[in-house]
């Protein structure tokens, strides 16, 4: 009001002057400010470039889950007058994850040496399997008045901790999605692990003898000092090897129409038929492995292909995860009768083998064959996976012309198939298993039962 006042007893030209003054006065109080900002910037980016980072996480990450990575950072040397700058930082995640939590934003002033080490998290989604690359961090400087903006890269070689990473096959949840299944199917199978009597070559026990023994295994030594006949008892060797042969070709790469990929959709529904046959691989691995079998497994078809030979114990589960996290399907078409030569040539001793493919019309000619040459020395599983989207189509209903025509060809295709099988399972005498990846664990799992039981494995 004063100025006001004093403007109106002024002429045009002192106003304007006194304007000038005001605009010059303000300009040079602007430079200032934005002079002392610029110093701060520049003396916190220095105090940004001294900071140690350390990433830390598991060293596997499962695959279709949520997982933290932490960052730590100390060391920095903030003075006061810069504490209150705000830092944005990004972490490069590798590209089969995702990320939903980035930047994460603090004040420079909390990564002062007084304040001690700064650690911040975020979830990381891993949606496919195989080996990632993390790599450096980027960083963000911002003035308090928002005036100035600096950037800055923190390299990968400068960061300490985790840089790499593989993402595995989600064995728990695949254990706990079918846990309660395997528990009411192993009631109703009644299988057990037991030792059977027999001529086998492990001993069991020294017992007394009882007619119908074989001469050959009496104990004389225990016969001496029991002063009556007594026999060795062995029993069959109960524990099995099983081999799968993954197909890890083109028709293994079909996925669900539905290809949400977002960090809701954790639930792998969008998962391929090869993500889906070493889960069932996984799954047929621990059952196995409680009733004293091996696992191992063959790739075909895959860009890299992998022998894992079977074992067992309680590593088995890990050393199948980490053989197989990074099978990837190609393009090539499977070879079946190379990997049956492979098989022959890893299984020396009679084994449950276990095929699991998308076999097409015209490969069947090529697959019985493979299938015959296995059957000499082997008992052969197959396992004909069919999409779910088929399946899926018989069930919707259809109330036009078009629907009805996709509904009969989609018919046609599933029941060729079933033929297919049978006349495969009445060539070969292999125990076909025709399914969808989702039926695929329990169908398995079904069929090692029947197999165990009856002991024609």
């Amino acid at each position: 009001m004063m100025m006001l006042q004093l403007s109106s007893h002024l002429d045009g030209w002192a106003v304007l002057g006194m304007a000038v003054w005001a605009w010059l006065l303000v300009g040079v109080v602007f430079l200032g400010v934005l002079m002392y900002e610029y110093i701060r910037l520049f003396l916190a980016y220095r105090a940004v470039h001294d900071v140690v980072i350390t990433r830390t996480l598991l060293n596997n990450l499962p695959v279709n889950e949520r997982s933290v990575v932490s960052l730590s950072f100390y060391g920095a040397d903030v003075a006061d007058f810069m504490a209150n700058f705000r830092c944005e930082v990004v972490d490069f995640v590798p590209s089969n994850t995702k990320i939903d939590s980035l930047p994460m934003t603090f004040l420079l002033g909390e990564l002062s040496k007084e304040q001690g080490e700064l650690v911040v998290s975020y979830d990381v989604y891993a949606h496919e399997r195989g080996f990632g690359l993390f790599g450096g961090v980027d960083w963000r400087l911002t003035t308090p008045l928002g005036l100035l903006i600096k950037y800055h890269h923190t390299p990968m070689t400068d960061i300490e901790g985790i840089k790499d990473v593989r993402v595995l096959a989600n064995f728990r949840a695949v254990l706990q999605g079918h846990l309660t299944a395997i528990s009411r199917h192993s009631a109703i199978m009644g299988i057990i692990k037991k030792r059977r009597k027999g001529q086998g070559q492990d001993f069991h026990q020294i017992r007394a003898y009882a007619d119908g023994d074989s001469i050959r295994q009496i104990d004389w030594k225990a016969t001496s000092r029991h002063q009556r006949l007594m026999t060795k008892e062995y029993q069959d060797e109960a524990d099995q090897e099983i081999l799968f042969l993954l197909d890890c070709g083109q028709h293994m790469r079909h996925v669900q129409f539905d290809d949400d990929t977002t960090l809701t959709h954790d639930k792998g529904d969008n998962a391929s038929h090869l993500d889906m046959a070493l889960n069932a691989m996984l799954l047929l691995a621990q059952v196995a492995n409680e009733q004293g079998d091996s696992t191992g497994f063959v790739s075909f078809g895959a860009v890299s292909d992998k022998i894992a030979l079977p074992k067992k114990g309680g590593g088995v589960i890990s050393y199948l995860l980490n053989q197989s996290f990074d099978l990837t399907a190609s393009t090539n078409a499977p070879d079946y009768m190379a990997v049956a030569k492979t098989a022959l040539a890893t299984q020396k001793r009679r084994s449950l083998i276990i095929f699991i493919t998308n076999i097409r019309t015209q490969s069947n000619d090529e697959i019985v064959g493979a299938i015959q040459l296995l059957s000499q020395k082997h008992r052969v599983i197959v396992a004909n996976l069919a999409e779910q989207d088929l399946m899926t189509k018989l069930g919707d209903d259809f109330d036009n012309v078009d629907d009805a025509l996709t509904y009969h060809g989609v018919f046609s295709h599933v029941y060729t198939q079933k033929q297919h099988n049978a006349e495969l399972s009445a060539k070969t005498r292999a125990m076909v298993v025709g399914c969808t990846p989702q039926e695929l664990p329990h169908r398995l799992i079904d069929a090692y039962w029947a197999v165990k039981k009856w002991g024609v494995a």
